[in-house]
């Protein structure tokens, strides 16, 4: 794959599409395009051209993801989508509220302050190393009970990039009559994604990113709720008036936050496209197919490249999408942030994840697109060593 067709620097290793994307040379061409035009005339772009733009941007993502474009909503990420999700729901004194040990940090701090604004309790359910799907779904079921009102799972691990299995956690909810919000941030692109199939299996609001797997511009992602489930914006504007905006009140209420620079949300249409043009032939299954056996290969040849084997990995093939994580040990007196820094100075675009010590420890964390190549991980092999960095065991 040409990295020319990319708006990368070809003198950085880029690992890390996972955490803010990559932007195809294309993609950043038609947002260059658009936002000229909106700035050439700014009052016409928003009172006569947005809600058409952003309507035909919904629809093609919406389309994509399988979900309802009448409960799909653009916001900016992923994070935006899980705060309107908490935001809607009532949770009251003594609520329990789940959640997972591997949960991102952002959703951690969001949950932590909702518990402690409404008096409510925060329930932790551990996702063992190395994972066991069987597992965590066994702890999941455990850690409901007649007072959970709200769970809150990954689709796609931040930290440890492992798949949940979403269609056996969110009939234990529904069951119930438990709330559950998906944070998929790392799923659209990443994963087959099936939003409505999802839906009806039990999940209330699922948040996605387009930045990410997508390639669109940065900021850009994705709030879709269940028929029936609350939804109310974070930021209340002229779409509570009910005279005002489309006749769609769920999007009336969260298109219009105030005045913003809509382009990424406009962009995901060409970035859809363009990326199935460069994983052609196959298009999208094709890119998904290749990306996920890329980070395997990936993984084996970092692990190998280091002097690790089978107990230095934390999952199972099946329970990867298009990353992997693996447990690293730290030469003494340096920290994961001093060591991501180092790598970012000398042109290593790599996450070291400061992953808790009674969970394991720290994490490389590698991720595969359609402009890496197997062979990027040797040189990033050869830059841990030299670093003194070392490989330790998936188990604690």
């Amino acid at each position: 794959m040409n990295v020319a067709d990319w708006a990368l620097d070809p003198a950085v290793l880029h690992l890390n599409h996972g955490s803010y994307g990559g932007i195809p040379r294309t993609v950043l061409d038609a947002a260059t395009a658009l936002r000229a035009r909106l700035e050439a005339a700014p009052m016409k772009f928003f009172v006569l051209d947005w809600q058409g733009e952003l309507d035909r941007a919904r629809a093609a993502l919406a389309t994509f993801v399988h979900a309802p474009a009448d409960r799909l909503a653009l916001v900016p990420n992923a994070t935006t989508a899980v705060a309107v999700a908490l935001a809607s729901l009532a949770i009251e004194p003594g609520d329990e509220l789940v959640t997972t040990s591997h949960a991102y940090r952002a959703v951690k701090n969001q949950l932590a302050r909702l518990a402690a604004a409404r008096d409510a309790r925060v329930v932790t359910v551990p996702i063992a190393l190395p994972y066991d799907p069987d597992a965590l779904v066994a702890a999941f079921a455990a850690a409901l009970t007649p007072r959970t009102k709200l769970a809150v799972v990954d689709h796609v691990t931040s930290p440890t990039a492992l798949i949940v299995p979403l269609d056996r956690l969110a009939p234990l909810c529904a069951a119930r009559g438990i709330a559950l919000v998906v944070d998929g941030a790392h799923a659209p692109g990443q994963l087959d994604l099936d939003v409505a199939a999802l839906l009806a299996a039990g999940v209330t609001h699922y948040a996605g990113n387009n930045h990410k797997w997508l390639c669109a511009p940065k900021g850009s992602g994705f709030f879709v709720a269940a028929p029936g489930a609350p939804a109310l914006p974070v930021i209340t504007s002229h779409g509570a008036s009910p005279e005002y905006g489309p006749p769609n009140r769920f999007h009336a209420e969260l298109d219009w936050a105030g005045t913003h620079d809509p382009i990424a949300h406009l962009c995901v249409p060409v970035a859809l496209a363009e990326v199935a043009r460069l994983g052609a032939p196959g298009g999208w299954p094709a890119t998904r197919a290749r990306n996920h056996a890329l980070a395997v290969e990936s993984r084996e040849r970092l692990v190998a490249a280091l002097g690790g084997g089978d107990r230095h990995l934390l999952a199972p093939e099946a329970a990867l999408g298009a990353m992997a994580a693996i447990p690293i040990a730290l030469p003494p007196g340096t920290t994961p942030l001093a060591l991501q820094a180092r790598l970012l100075r000398d042109g290593f675009e790599i996450p070291i994840v400061d992953f808790p010590s009674e969970q394991g420890g720290p994490l490389v964390r590698i991720s595969s697109h359609l402009y890496n190549e197997a062979a990027d991980v040797e040189a990033l092999a050869t830059k841990l060593r030299a670093l003194g960095v070392t490989l330790r065991p998936a188990s604690p």
